[in-house]
């Protein structure tokens, strides 16, 4: 029998998984679903011990003999106090222990509620972290209470051991309530530090998927780390704008990708390298994969679970991980030679509306080599995305926080130490948001912004076109007409200022935006918000990766038509 209470039943089975079989118990209301869950459960040793302060203490006992990680459970109210003085003793003697400390609901604390102190508020030097297990009420609670209690688990002895705090928030009112239900299936997660034994882990036959999330311009050392990997094993390395990676195995893959190309490329393993991708429809493709494994590689060996996969992290620099397991293998690359072939069957010259898109498609080949491009978030970097760059040519964005601040200023900051063309794709609400940027007096006449300005937060009438029937966005969701023109600011600021309001008058001002010139530039292109969603439609549209499953339902769909399909949908469900 096992609490009904799903955040607890999670961490006894993570106790389980991860070879925790000692507890120290100190008797409680609020813990009795901890209690009850363990003391019959032949896998623990249970001990009781009352005092809490004294528990803590027993519990470094029992570790000094046995070596072992030591969990602890007490009820609410002063109990966790109570813990503070043996905690500390742990902390400052690097002592593995786990306090599961348990809580009333948060909307009690600090309300007069009976035994509802703030139970996280532990001094900094009596815990090396603390985490707080919410009621699991949906798959985002469900979700959260894995990680965080994954993650608690691995912090004991992460580095240097210690203690940890993990905090199970009860429901009073389901405090005795139990059913006949077993414990969910724990996702296995290793990490690995450089000095861990790993050289043997099996990466032969596996199709593997190296992502490269945001990064500064790889070393040499660096790039001949992955392309001795890449060689020796069936690798693709998935980059976009901001990887900075190029490499014989590389592919600029988001067009194939929100296209629906993964449908027949999932990979075996995923590597992730890198910060952010800010690619939304690689994380849309790879999300909660069922067969699929991710390995992060990164040297703060943080648990970073974006793809719901996770099940390896090694804490060690990229190019070390590549190098202890490039090893001498005969491997063919018929992963890679899949993604070429449907990579070539993309069509980006179609004819677009006048748009961000169309702007991308117009200048990605005349970007002059060795040149910096910035995109702003969201639309500018999504569309230029689509489209491969010279190899030479640098890119950043703002996706670590993800916000339009500072795109304007970022890209200038990266002009001071280069005399290359530095240019930045932008919308207009991102633009204004950081125009002050224009007034910098280090400005050189190497920047270059390309302004899309579509009078309004284009990606906000993209997201909510779904539902553009049910709600009115132009005032306050989009934000339009707050910008007008930047003229008479850029050109105030010492900037030459172009616009275009067509193909035709975009193309007479493109010319002067990739030349050199004795002052900075900036082009203005007015679009409509309209073609913006038109063009991104029809780019998708145009290139649309279908695997059979769709097949046969757009044949069914063709054959039967909506109400047809919907019979057979019932036929089939009965």
């Amino acid at each position: 029998m096992y609490t009904i209470q799903e955040n607890v039943r999670i961490v006894i089975a993570m106790l389980k998984q991860y070879g925790i079989h000692h507890i120290v118990i100190s008797p409680g209301g609020t813990n009795i679903p901890v209690s009850q869950a363990v003391q019959d459960d032949s896998f623990f040793h249970c001990y009781s011990v009352p005092d809490e302060r004294s528990a803590m203490y027993f519990a470094i006992g029992l570790y000094l003999q046995t070596g072992e990680v030591i969990a602890t459970s007490c009820t609410s109210a002063q109990a966790t106090r109570n813990y503070i003085p043996g905690l500390t003793e742990a902390f400052y003697k690097h002592v593995p222990v786990l306090a599961i400390t348990t809580a009333k609901l948060e909307r009690f604390q600090y309300q007069d509620y009976m035994q509802a102190p703030d139970q996280c508020s532990l001094p900094r030097d009596s815990v090396k972290q603390s985490f707080d297990l919410p009621p699991v009420t949906d798959e985002n609670t469900r979700s959260q209470c894995y990680h965080s209690a994954r993650e608690a688990i691995m912090e004991i002895t992460h580095r240097r051991p210690g203690p940890v705090q993990l905090n199970i928030r009860i429901v009073d009112t389901q405090q005795g309530k139990f059913i006949n239900e077993q414990l969910p299936d724990i996702r296995p997660l290793q990490r690995y530090m450089a000095w861990d034994d790993w050289n043997e882990i099996e990466l032969q036959g596996k199709k593997i998927l190296i992502v490269v999330g945001e990064h500064r311009p790889f070393d040499e050392k660096q790039r001949r780390a992955i392309d001795a990997f890449c060689e020796n094993y069936n690798v693709v390395v998935y980059v976009n704008h901001l990887s900075n990676y190029h490499g014989k195995y590389s592919i600029q893959g988001n067009l194939l990708v929100a296209c629906g190309g993964m449908k027949k490329l999932h990979p075996d393993i995923l590597i992730t390298i890198g910060g952010q991708t800010g690619d939304y429809p690689l994380y849309g493709a790879l999300n909660g994969l069922s067969d699929m494994e991710h390995w992060r590689v990164a040297e703060d060996g943080a648990l970073v679970d974006t793809y719901s996969r996770l099940t390896k992290v090694f804490e060690c620099p990229d190019y070390f991980f590549f190098n202890r397991l490039a090893g001498v293998h005969l491997c063919g690359h018929s992963y890679y030679e899949k993604w070429i072939q449907l990579e070539e069957m993309l069509n980006r010259n179609i004819q677009l509306p006048f748009s961000n898109l169309y702007v991308a498609q117009q200048l990605y080949k005349e970007i002059p080599s060795c040149s910096i491009v910035n995109y702003a978030i969201l639309n500018s970097l999504r569309c230029w995305n689509y489209f491969p760059l010279d190899p030479s040519i640098q890119g950043y964005a703002n996706v670590a926080a993800f916000g339009i601040d500072g795109c304007n200023s970022m890209l200038i900051g990266e002009s001071m130490n280069t005399d290359e063309l530095c240019f930045i794709i932008t919308g207009d609400l991102a633009f204004f948001y950081d125009m002050n940027a224009l007034g910098i007096r280090h400005i050189k006449k190497n920047v270059r912004i390309i302004l899309i300005n579509n009078g309004g937060g284009a990606e906000f009438k993209i997201m909510t076109d779904a539902w553009k029937e049910d709600m009115h966005v132009a005032d306050f969701i989009s934000a339009n007409g707050h910008n007008g023109s930047a003229k008479g600011w850029a050109e105030n600021c010492g900037f030459i200022y172009f616009s275009a309001t067509d193909e035709s008058s975009f193309e007479k001002c493109k010319v002067n935006l990739i030349s050199r010139s004795d002052k900075p530039i900036i082009l203005e292109v007015f679009t409509y918000v309209d073609n913006e969603k038109k063009a991104n439609d029809l780019i998708l549209a145009s290139n649309r990766i279908s695997s059979k499953t769709d097949n046969i339902k757009a044949l069914i769909k063709n054959v039967l038509g909506e109400k047809g399909t919907d019979v057979l949908k019932k036929i089939i469900i009965t």
